[in-house]
């Protein structure tokens, strides 16, 4: 009797002990819930088909085309994604938001205007880094942001976003026990729509893949019109592309909706200023030891070399050493504003770094000059102009910062490089450097190191960008009309004509196109 009563008291325990742990379960789910995320779920018959379409919207665009006319519609349509599902959220539309938008859709055409791979490769970073801008722009009060703010924020948001992959199918479970126990038709045929969209796709894909095999039209038409070729294999990489894309669109609309970051910034000035006016006045002093000695022997001494000294050698280690430097100063001088309380003597000594940072950007700028006039013109010397022109302009918006710290240093510093990098991206920089080499460059000279780094063989890597030039008989005297062997230009009617062949509707390119038409390809 009593191991009976002692046994049920046990299992009481049990019982008593399994409930409380699962109401705990169910307390800590709902404090990690937002306002947000339940009228995600509750209105995933909006959220579900939406994903379904954009993933495969953005298939449809990127699929093997890095740099196609549908880039601007993609990254269009991606603003029209995310600001439906802000608008279905109840999330308002800021109009500073403006400046993110036409940035991304510049870039966006710049990708269709451009043949050049290291712009196509920036344009994307750029496109990435101002859409997250936008979105934490829009979901947040980030007024008071700074540079460590939004890359914690940056970081949070993509690593709540792998917690959430699989949101969407547990969203769909959910939405489906709702409309059961609601007995909703209208939303019951979504979740019918939805089941068929998922059946129906990779039937699709298979049957295309059959009736391309099937008709040579049919599979010529095809690729004419998506460029790649109808087979299995494409259909399969397709299809991962298309669930990878709604997944992790949905994820992160997910994770958005947690809002996991703290909109306050919080303010550690609680450093004693000694430390920071020791370590900043020491480097000042070595910093303008160093500035008057660029003034005297380099500015007045009408920019001589030091002996043993090629023009090469100077420049690359003149410019390797400013981005040091100027990385180091950055970080200094936000790290002292941030972490020290303020000090006027501290504020003096910053000043003069920034001041010491000037001079060294001149420095570097007039041996690059100096590199370019002996070496002629490469990309990465016109980026390293650019990157110079660029680091003045925040070192400048720094200096003002360090005296009026409600100076939008953030926002300053995101539009400088998006509206110089816009700049940089439009101007075509192989067409520039064709035409400034094709000036300079000693055709019968030509040979060994030249070669290789400054002239005709690098001439010959450009993109399509350049064609306007070397194919230009009056510009070029290399021009081969009949496009036969026996040049370094060769090299490029071949990549040219490769390019042009392989252009169709989805991934026309207008750069290409008009060397195309400029070559008679």
């Amino acid at each position: 009797m009593n191991e009976s009563y002692r046994t049920n008291q046990e299992n009481s325990y049990v019982v008593n002990n399994y409930f409380h742990q699962e109401e705990s379960m169910k307390e800590e789910t709902k404090k990690e819930e937002t306002i947000l995320t339940r009228q995600m779920k509750k209105q995933f018959a909006f959220f579900g088909p939406a994903s379904i379409l954009y993933a495969l919207f953005y298939t449809f665009c990127l699929y093997r085309n890095a740099s196609g006319i549908t880039y601007p519609f993609f990254v269009v349509g991606t603003l029209c994604y995310f600001f439906l599902s802000m608008k279905k959220l109840g999330v308002p539309y800021k109009k500073n938001s403006l400046f993110y938008m036409i940035g991304i859709i510049l870039l966006g055409i710049s990708n269709c205007c451009t043949d050049s791979s290291e712009l196509l490769w920036m344009n994307k970073l750029g496109i990435f880094l101002l859409t997250f801008i936008l979105i934490l722009h829009t979901l947040y009060y980030d007024a008071e942001w700074n540079f460590p703010k939004y890359l914690g924020a940056i970081l949070r948001t993509i690593g709540c976003s792998f917690t959430c992959i699989f949101s969407s199918l547990s969203d769909l479970k959910s939405f489906y026990d709702a409309q059961k126990l609601k007995k909703d038709a209208k939303n019951n045929n979504i979740f019918y729509i939805l089941i068929g969209f998922s059946i129906a796709i990779p039937i699709l894909i298979v049957i295309t893949a059959l009736l391309g095999s099937a008709d040579v039209v049919f599979r010529n038409m095809l690729m004419k019109l998506l460029y790649f070729d109808i087979s299995f294999t494409e259909m399969i990489r397709i299809t991962c592309l298309f669930a990878t894309v709604l997944f992790v669109s949905y994820a992160f609309l997910t994770a958005l909706c947690k809002k996991t970051v703290p909109e306050d910034v919080t303010v550690r000035k609680t450093g004693e200023p000694l430390i920071a006016i020791t370590v900043t006045g020491m480097l000042s002093i070595v910093y303008m030891i160093f500035s008057l000695i660029q003034i005297i022997y380099l500015f007045v001494g009408n920019m001589q070399l030091p002996g043993g000294y090629t023009y090469a050698a100077y420049a690359r280690q003149g410019f390797f050493q400013l981005l040091a430097v100027c990385l180091i100063n950055l970080i200094l001088v936000l790290a002292c504003l941030h972490f020290f309380k303020d000090n006027l003597i501290l504020k003096i000594i910053l000043t003069i770094i920034s001041g010491c940072t000037f001079i060294m950007i001149l420095s570097s700028a007039l041996r690059m000059f100096m590199y370019i006039a002996t070496y002629h013109l490469t990309f990465l010397r016109i980026f390293v102009i650019w990157s110079l022109v660029v680091i003045f302009l925040l070192m400048t918006g720094i200096t003002v910062y360090i005296y009026f710290q409600h100076f939008p240093l953030f926002f300053y510093s995101v539009a400088v490089v998006t509206i110089f990098y816009i700049g940089l991206s439009f101007s075509h920089p192989d067409y520039w450097i064709a035409r400034y080499n094709m000036n300079t460059i000693d055709m019968e000279s030509d040979s060994g190191d030249n070669r290789k780094y400054g002239n005709l063989y690098y001439l010959s890597t450009l993109s399509a960008d350049a064609a306007p030039v070397l194919l230009n008989e009056d510009l070029n005297p290399c021009y081969l009309p009949d496009h036969t062997d026996g040049s370094w230009m060769y090299d490029f009617y071949r990549r040219i004509d490769h390019k042009s062949d392989q252009m169709g509707i989805r991934n026309f390119n207008f750069s290409i196109y008009y060397a195309k038409k400029k070559g008679g390809f």
